[in-house]
């Protein structure tokens, strides 16, 4: 009788180290997952003043972090970022061929905050608009005047490029990870 219960309380111990290896691996495997795809680590979220503003002017808001934990970021930054859509058509074998992508017009990043471990808070920030925002147009645009005019004709004609759409992007970012980020579109008008 003694020889199975020394079995038995060697297969305990044997199966409870087992078990401990187990939930530490399976916790190095959870945190690791949660570097690389982000989730179960938060959110950031966007909180701005007022969301429509005059070429020249400026949008004041926060970016606020919600953690789950403290993370460590490479930085805390916002971005005030215009684009424009551009509609492409094009033929090739079996017939046309129509399709869309985004041109960066403007882009103006101001940092938040450098490397260190963020916690859940608000970061106030301001963003100056351009006063020539209205102006602004791809950048292959202005390169060849005669370009631009025909450009021009041919958008009255078909429209090729869609109009300017601003956007303000809050981005916490982590190092071999995936980025918290959170945009809210803005109208830049007189």
């Amino acid at each position: 009788m003694s020889d199975a219960d020394d079995v038995v309380k060697t297969a305990s111990r044997l199966f409870g180290k087992l078990g401990g290896a187990l939930r530490q691996a399976g916790g190095q495997a959870k945190d690791v997952a949660k570097q690389v795809s982000g989730l179960g680590r938060g959110d950031v979220k966007l909180e701005l003043d007022q969301t429509r503003t005059t070429p020249g002017g400026t949008l004041r808001g926060r970016v606020v972090l919600v953690l789950t934990e403290p993370v460590a970021a490479k930085r805390l930054v916002v971005t005030l970022r215009a684009r424009q859509k551009i509609v492409t058509v094009g033929s090739n074998a079996s017939g046309k061929t129509v399709g869309s992508s985004h041109a960066d017009v403007y882009s103006f990043d101001a940092e938040l905050g450098g490397e260190a471990t963020y916690e859940s808070g608000a970061h106030p920030f301001e963003l100056n608009v351009p006063s020539d925002a209205l102006d602004l147009r791809a950048a292959s645009a202005g390169v060849n005047p005669l370009a631009d005019a025909v450009r021009s004709v041919a958008s009255a004609l078909s429209p090729g490029a869609g109009p300017i759409e601003w956007e303000v992007i809050g981005r916490l970012e982590i190092a071999w990870g995936r980025d918290l980020t959170r945009g809210v579109d803005v109208v830049i008008a007189r």
